[in-house]
Order: C-alpha cells, then sequence, then structure tokens
C-alpha cells in the first residue's frame, strides 16, 4: 500500500510538473506575443507619421454659405411663459437649432428664425443660440403663411448663398453629410428640376416610424421614375411632405424664373404644408430615398403625435428590437 502511495505520488508529481510547466510556457509565450505586439504598434506609428498627409484645414475659404429659415410659432400663453407651459416648444427649437449647429459645421451659416411678436420662445433659448440666429418678427403675418415669408426672405438673398433651406421649428437634422448627400444627388440627376427631400421619421420608445408614409394609408411609389445612385434608389410618392426642403442656388434662380405662382396659396393639406411641400411642385419634381434605403437620407420630427394616432402595424414602422419584446 506504501508502494502504490509512493508511485501514485511520483505520478502526480509529474503530472503537475507537466501542468506548471505548460502554464509557465504559456505565460512566457504571451508575454513575448505582447512584447512584439508592442513593438508593431510602436513600428506602425512611426510609418504613419513618416507618411502621414498633410494637416488639412477645417476652416477652407471656400466654405459652402448656407441660408436657413426656420418657420416658428406659439401660442401667446407660450411665449409669456417658456419655462412653464412653453417649456417643449423651447426644447424642440434647442434641439432644432443644435442639429443644424452640428450638421452644418462644416459651412458658413446664416440662421433665421421667422415668427410673430409675442408668439415665440427664442429669449428662453440658451445664450448661446440666441447670439447664432436672427429674429424676423413680421407683425402683420398671418401665422400660418410664415413659410412664404420664409422663401421670400431666401429669394431676396440669392446671389449671396450657395444653398438655401426652409426647415420648420421641430425637425432635427443629425448628418453631417446631409448637404453632401444632396449636392451628390443634384449632380447625378443633371437637372435644376429634381429636388431630393429626406424622409421624417417619429421615435416612439423603440419604434421608429415614417411619419409621412404611415399617414398615407395608400402610400405609393413611382416606378417609372425611379433613380439609383451608387446602389441607393430614390422614387417619387404620394406624400413628399419632410418639414422642410434644401435647394441650391441654381435651383433657386430656376424656381424664381418660373414665376412662383403658388406663392401665398394653399395647393395642399395647409398653408403651413404648402410652404413647405406642395409650392415647389409648380416646377420641380420631388423624390425621397426609396423603401428599401428608408434611413439614406432622413431627418427627426421631435413629437410622437403622428406615431400615437397611427400606431398599428405598417412597413414604415422599424425598430431595432424583436417585435416580441418592441
Amino acid at each position: 500500500m506504501l508502494l502504490s502511495s509512493q508511485s501514485l505520488s511520483k505520478k502526480q508529481k509529474f503530472i503537475n510538473s507537466i501542468v506548471f510547466g505548460y502554464g509557465a510556457t504559456t505565460r512566457a509565450l504571451d508575454s513575448l506575443i505582447g512584447k512584439f505586439k508592442r513593438i508593431l504598434f510602436y513600428q506602425n506609428r512611426k510609418i504613419t507619421e513618416t507618411f502621414a498627409d498633410p494637416l488639412i484645414d477645417l476652416k477652407p475659404q471656400n466654405r459652402p454659405k448656407v441660408l436657413i429659415g426656420i418657420a416658428h410659432i406659439t401660442s401667446p400663453q407660450e411665449s409669456k411663459d417658456f419655462l412653464g407651459v412653453g417649456a417643449d416648444k423651447v426644447e424642440r427649437l434647442r434641439r432644432t437649432l443644435d442639429g443644424l449647429l452640428s450638421s452644418f459645421a462644416h459651412c458658413d451659416l446664416k440662421i433665421t428664425v421667422h415668427t410673430l411678436p409675442d408668439r415665440n420662445i427664442v429669449s428662453g433659448l440658451p445664450l448661446y443660440q440666441q447670439e447664432c440666429i436672427d429674429t424676423i418678427s413680421s407683425p402683420n403675418c398671418d401665422p400660418m403663411y410664415v413659410g412664404y415669408r420664409i422663401q421670400d426672405e431666401l429669394v431676396t438673398h440669392v446671389n449671396e448663398y450657395d444653398w438655401f433651406m426652409l426647415i420648420e421649428d421641430d425637425i432635427v437634422i443629425s448628418d453631417g453629410w446631409f448637404l453632401n448627400k444632396i449636392e451628390k444627388f443634384n449632380q447625378f440627376s443633371g437637372r435644376n428640376k429634381y429636388l431630393l427631400f429626406p424622409n421624417r421619421y417619429e421615435m416612439d420608445e423603440s419604434r421608429k416610424s415614417y411619419i409621412d408614409l404611415t399617414i398615407d394609408h395608400d402610400i405609393a411609389w413611382d416606378r417609372t421614375s425611379a433613380i439609383q445612385l451608387d446602389g441607393v434608389k430614390f422614387s417619387q410618392c404620394t406624400n413628399p411632405h419632410s418639414g422642410m426642403y434644401c435647394l441650391s442656388r441654381s435651383q433657386l434662380e430656376f424656381w424664381i424664373k418660373s414665376g412662383r405662382s403658388w406663392n401665398n396659396q394653399t395647393i395642399m393639406v395647409g398653408p403651413l404644408e404648402s410652404a413647405a411641400t406642395f409650392c415647389l411642385m409648380e416646377c420641380f419634381t420631388i423624390y425621397k430615398p426609396h423603401p428599401q434605403n428608408l434611413n439614406y437620407l432622413e431627418v427627426g420630427h421631435f413629437d410622437t403625435k403622428y406615431s400615437k394616432m397611427y400606431p398599428g402595424s405598417s412597413p414604415f414602422i422599424v425598430s431595432a428590437i424583436p417585435s416580441s419584446k418592441s
């Protein structure tokens, strides 16, 4: 029995020596690999520094010049109490402005807020935003037609800027390539009469609803007019509204030459929607990213009212969360 125990002890020691020896070898090998990786890291860093591109001027002289008019109207009560009943309107406009400042940081921006006396919450904005904007208050303007006053202002400055935008005060852009995508589409189409509008969405908890497509239960996409650019598809649809538009200088000149006969008219839905979308259809053809790539160009609507009005299932309501959990 004693011999057997001694034999077992020798075997155990032998196994332990192999195991511990393997462990020590592994640790030594890991250490060696780690040193080798660090050497490669520093070598690669030196190569990158040696063959680096010259520093890029992030503020070149030829930055795009962009004029943006924001349509902004509140109730008199909200205007007087922007810390209380008007707090939501302050947050909406703040988000819209921050989206513009971040997405167009590579441009020279001029932002104007079009409103009426005692019908705005501009004084409730953070100071840095108040300093970034000009407020244009039109006392004799029907509040529903403020969008058309923006159109008039854009036309007045046609020779001073490269891009011209109307945007509602609850539309949030979060895309630094927004302008580049529109410019690329314009170059590809080669015609001033084609406009690219973004898809507009709301986030209601985990569900992303492309509201202008879910509102129209009979939404239709025109197959005959479809355009494809680098694998991204664009098409006309029966509800092109986005709460905004963005025109190049040549497109605005094209619009001016048309006579703008639909200015100040209610073409479809109401004056606000007509000013932001449907009046342009007198001389432009409006495209949106097709359902196969809805998110190529999109803007957020800082609200959930349409999502709650149309909560059912739709191919234009998507979520990153499985349907069983959303």
